[in-house]
């Protein structure tokens, strides 16, 4: 019986000591932080559109808005300004690839001038 306790007290501390190990070993917490960038090269012939990136380097993820005016929206040219803005980014942050997270969004509003303003966005997650 004695032994068993014995035996039984020994693990205890060597699993006490290895769980003390594990905690010391501090981890980096993750940057959940939102950057927006507005690329330089904005891939569009469009005078009003405007691109914009937000991006969560914690999570890879990534929220991209193109918005113009409404008379003159294409979305066939606001998926294709999205595509060659999410390349250039891919190749600047070193990403493998990416992958759309749910589908595409088209919303109108007013801006601050009254005008009616298209917003089409996507939302993507890269892959290292």
């Amino acid at each position: 019986m004695k032994k068993i306790f014995v035996i039984f007290m020994v693990l205890f501390a060597a699993g006490f000591a290895f769980a003390q190990e594990q905690e010391e070993d501090e981890v980096a917490p993750l940057d959940m932080s939102v950057q927006v960038i507005v690329p330089e090269d904005q891939h569009t012939q469009n005078k009003t559109a405007q691109v914009r990136i937000e991006y969560q380097q914690g999570l890879d993820e990534v929220r991209i808005y193109y918005s113009c005016l409404e008379v003159s929206f294409k979305e066939d040219e606001a998926r294709e300004t999205i595509r060659q803005c999410l390349n250039d980014f891919q190749l600047a942050h070193n990403y493998y690839g990416y992958k759309y997270m749910r589908d595409d969004r088209l919303s109108y509003r007013k801006n601050a001038r009254g005008l009616k303003q298209a917003t089409y966005m996507s939302q993507v997650k890269f892959t290292r």
